[in-house]
């Protein structure tokens, strides 16, 4: 005992022991400290989620395994966050953006991803989910966000746009699945659907989508664009009540193009303006010219969701109808449910001032949207259409019929004329007889067609075809 206390064997036995302890202090505040610096180089700070480095770092991952199995990337655009920010200020901006991702968190398996890319944009990886099965996760993030979100006393109504790329369909690499997956987002929120899945006519970059581009704004420019007409008739007399207008491309060496081959790829990249400024001038100069023939036909114009947020929408068309003379009961404006309950308040202010106006309006597509009963009744809306989807399923789906039924008697309660979109036999017609439906269309009564031939045969033949159900 005396050696060991004897100041030389005192530094030899405690000096190692001392600067032992003193290492692994060291250490281990150098550890604490590096972790620290590694999660803030790969973390929000704001929401404490993964961000877009740990996001590419966890995709080139995936992508390096020898094995590497399916997966599906989303990418998600707040809507609104914006006017959250300019009304109530960036700190409760932050509050909310803080909330969502429990809420988001909330819908996923302990092995996805959730990382925020910067400001309102999320991200999502799904290991081992194809493009359908991340539809259905789509589906139920955004209805996850349409539950308002509480702040500062306050309550808050957002939604959102989601891409989605799969690998390996869509992409090899982690940029060309983020391009891709961006490609899609946008063009979910421009045509307003919530959720869309990468496809190359999506992307406007390839030399085909670029051509067609050029030539649509050509063909808007020098008025290569025909309305074609399909009727809607009165269930119980046959006599036509109006017409749905709808748009077709004349295309000088390709011929007749039909919407669903230039539709999307205007609403990606703006032209569906101009698009749906054509269509609603060359609607409203139709009836003009009808009107100047006697013929005294309501023509149907759909509304995009572009339209909605233009707040000079109700006196741009006050302004068409002064100028070709045209009364406004002749237009009606349709706007699917599914639009109307993205911004309900909106939606309804400006279907406000076109009923002020004068202009009909109509709810399209019912029964396809989540609309309430009791912000249905508050619409200002004259006209339900139901979907085509229940009306063509009626002969071998009971619970089709149900709700066709039961749309018709909300509808009348409500005080609207209610209309059967998609009639194609006679079986479901005679059934929209029975159940009290005022109005349908479909190809059992006519195609869509030019104005000249729907009066040379559809307005001398509008009882033949209902006299022979």
């Amino acid at each position: 005992l005396l050696w060991v206390l004897s100041p030389p064997w005192i530094l030899l036995i405690l000096f190692p022991a001392v600067i032992s302890q003193v290492t692994l202090m060291y250490i281990s505040s150098s550890k604490r400290k590096s972790e620290q610096l590694h999660h803030q180089a790969h973390h929000d700070l704001l929401t404490g989620l993964p961000n877009r480095s740990s996001l590419m770092l966890r995709l080139e991952e995936m992508l390096a395994r020898t094995s590497a199995n399916p997966f599906a990337l989303l990418l998600l655009d707040l809507d609104r966050f914006k006017e959250v920010n300019d009304t109530f200020g960036h700190q409760t901006g932050d509050v909310l953006l803080r909330e969502i991702g429990p809420r988001l968190r909330g819908v996923l398996r302990a092995s996805d991803v959730l990382a925020r890319l910067g400001g309102d944009e999320f991200a999502l990886l799904l290991p081992g989910t194809g493009a359908a099965a991340a539809v259905g996760v789509a589906e139920k993030l955004l209805h996850a966000l349409d539950e308002p979100f509480g702040v500062d006393g306050y309550e808050f109504q957002i939604g959102g746009s989601i891409g989605i790329a799969s690998f390996p369909v869509d992409g090899l690499s982690p940029t060309d699945l983020m391009r891709r997956a961006d490609v899609a987002m946008y063009a979910a929120k421009r045509a307003n659907l919530g959720t869309a899945v990468y496809a190359t006519e999506l992307d406007v970059n390839t030399p085909a989508q670029i051509t067609l581009y050029g030539e649509l704004r050509r063909a808007i420019e020098q008025d290569e664009l025909r309305l074609h007409f399909q009727p809607k008739v009165d269930v119980c007399t046959g006599a036509l009540s109006g017409v749905e207008a709808l748009v077709r491309w004349q295309h000088p060496d390709r011929g007749l193009i039909l919407p669903d081959q230039f539709i999307p790829m205007a609403e990606r990249t703006g032209l569906i303006r101009p698009l749906g400024n054509w269509v609603l001038e060359a609607a409203v100069r139709q009836s003009r010219a009808w009107e100047r023939d006697g013929l005294a036909i309501q023509i149907a114009v759909n509304l995009g969701a572009y339209n909605l947020d233009d707040s000079n929408l109700a006196q741009a068309i006050s302004g068409l109808l002064e100028r070709y003379t045209v009364t406004a009961d002749r237009l009606r404006v349709e706007i699917t449910e599914t639009m109307l309950m993205r911004d309900p308040d909106n939606a309804r202010r400006v279907l406000e001032e076109l009923r002020a106006a004068g202009v009909r309006v109509s709810i399209d597509d019912f029964g396809t949207g989540y609309s309430s009963l009791a912000y249905l009744k508050r619409l200002p809306a004259d006209e339900l259409k139901i979907d085509r989807s229940f009306i063509q399923h009626m002969a071998e789906d009971a619970g089709d019929t149900a709700i066709v039924r039961s749309v018709i008697a909300l509808g009348h309660e409500l005080g609207l004329v209610v209309t059967a979109e998609g009639v194609e036999d006679a079986v479901s017609l005679e059934r929209l007889r029975a159940f009290g439906c005022d109005r349908a269309q479909g190809y059992y009564f006519a195609r869509p067609m030019d104005a000249d031939s729907l009066r040379a045969s559809y307005l001398s033949s509008a009882d033949e075809a209902l006299q022979a159900a």
